[in-house]
């Protein structure tokens, strides 16, 4: 199993930002050295984590996409907005089909998860009718 880091973690975040960052860059926003940021992504690509010029996550956490559908009346943008703030959610589309929302988030485990929906539920108890949760199996 690959061991990554909460310093791991935040170069990963500024890779999925700009995964052609430089070295320096990114040491900059993570507040570490050039060096340290070289000797951990040259261990993340050796142990799979990265793999060529976009991050893919393996062994390290989950990645999950989450269809909200809202309920009548509720202003979709404003709660889009509200939830892509917010640790761990990659991005929110407001989308067409059966949902009216798709969030792709990235988060440690199942524990993790079932606590960021818990935390969608509990902040627009009424404007979410229902959810719909699919695991990301591999990324290609």
């Amino acid at each position: 199993m690959v061991t990554v880091d909460s310093l791991d973690r935040s170069i990963l975040t500024v890779l999925r930002e700009t995964a052609r960052a430089p070295f320096v860059d990114i040491a900059k926003r993570v507040g570490v050295t050039e060096r340290t940021v070289r000797t951990r992504m040259k261990k993340m690509e050796e142990d799979g984590v990265i793999r060529g010029y976009t991050i893919r996550e393996a062994g390290i956490g989950l990645t999950a996409l989450i269809r909200i559908k809202v309920g009548p009346g509720t202003e979709i943008g404003t709660l889009a907005g509200e939830f892509s703030g917010w640790d761990g959610v990659e991005c929110v589309y407001e989308i067409s089909g059966d949902a009216d929302l798709i969030s792709i988030v990235h988060v440690d485990d199942t524990v993790a998860l079932r606590d960021l929906l818990d935390k969608m539920w509990l902040t627009a108890p009424g404007d979410i009718s229902s959810t719909q949760t699919e695991l990301v199996l591999e990324q290609y």
